[in-house]
């Protein structure tokens, strides 16, 4: 059965790479917001039999980027979906390399949405058989999806190849929060058997977002890799690499799966004492050092 790749226009790069690796055509999509607000998309062709009886993969990122914002990018995904299946696609197959809204699979306070679980619902009934997702904030919220295959591909193994390339020394991988502790060890056996986890106290205040770190850990002359699943601000990340600093790493490198990067992150990073920042092209982004394109196609096969 032919397989395409309709690459969306939030991951025009990944899609057009990861067609090239399989060796598969790739259609790109046609998008604009009309004069009210809603958004337009068309997958780019003239014959629509060009889609009917084939295995259709999706490759869409749903963040906030300077031109769009991640309501739109999941619109333009439902559009993606609802397109192919019109037009009689045997199989489809979505990759969301960045998904929106999947921090909010909590209760905090009285009043709030469980919105994570809501989206996925709305994704699971276009109909697709096969949901990709790159590491998820909280992957037990896809435990209720329908859809025949649903992965969550796992970067770190790609994240910690690329810093053992740099010549890392004497490793130690410091989780930012307590939440952070368990993915933190798991990346850490990446570089090695031996590697420590550290961690700092924290607390954010529920109502202002306001954070609060503390502690002192034993890290002179250590490489010091600072591991979580998403930089959204970079407050948690610049308040830990700061606590490092005072305690004597050699080298700092704040590390994350998605980048947003928002509200004058990179700057807070940087200054706090960070020697790089990297992410991975989940989201287009300087700091997107590490290409996901290996991982996403040895899931896919």
């Amino acid at each position: 059965m032919e397989k395409i790749i309709i690459v969306g226009p939030a991951s025009q790069i990944l899609g057009v790479r990861i067609a090239q690796e399989l060796g598969i055509k790739s259609i790109n999509t046609e998008t604009k917001s009309f004069p009210d607000g809603e958004t337009y998309l068309r997958i780019n062709i003239e014959d629509e039999t060009l889609i009917q009886d084939k295995e259709i993969i999706i490759v869409q990122s749903t963040g906030p980027e300077a031109n769009s914002n991640q309501n739109a990018r999941l619109f333009e995904l439902f559009m993606m979906i609802n397109a192919v299946k019109r037009m009689g696609a045997s199989k489809i197959s979505v990759i969301i390399p960045y998904l929106a809204y999947a921090r909010q699979d909590k209760i905090f306070r009285p009043g709030e949405s469980k919105f994570a679980e809501v989206l996925l619902g709305f994704i699971d009934a276009l109909g697709i058989d096969e949901l990709y997702v790159v590491d998820l904030h909280a992957p037990q919220v896809l435990e209720s999806l329908q859809c025949s295959k649903v992965i969550n591909i796992d970067s770190m193994k790609i994240l910690a190849d690329y810093l053992l390339s740099l010549g890392l020394e004497d490793i130690v991988v410091v989780a930012p929060d307590k939440g952070a502790i368990e993915r933190s060890a798991m990346f850490a056996r990446h570089f090695g058997e031996d590697v420590p986890v550290e961690v700092f106290e924290k607390h954010r205040d529920v109502k202002t977002g306001e954070i609060t770190m503390s502690g002192k850990l034993s890290l002179k002359n250590k490489d010091v890799v600072i591991a979580d699943d998403i930089i959204a601000t970079g407050g948690t990340m610049a308040n830990a690499i700061k606590l490092v600093k005072d305690s004597g790493a050699r080298k700092i490198y704040a590390v994350a799966t998605h980048g947003l990067l928002l509200q004058q992150a990179k700057y807070r990073i940087l200054n706090a004492g960070a020697d790089d920042i990297i992410t991975t092209d989940s989201l287009n982004n300087e700091t997107s050092k590490v290409s996901l394109v290996k991982a996403i196609i040895d899931y896919l096969k």
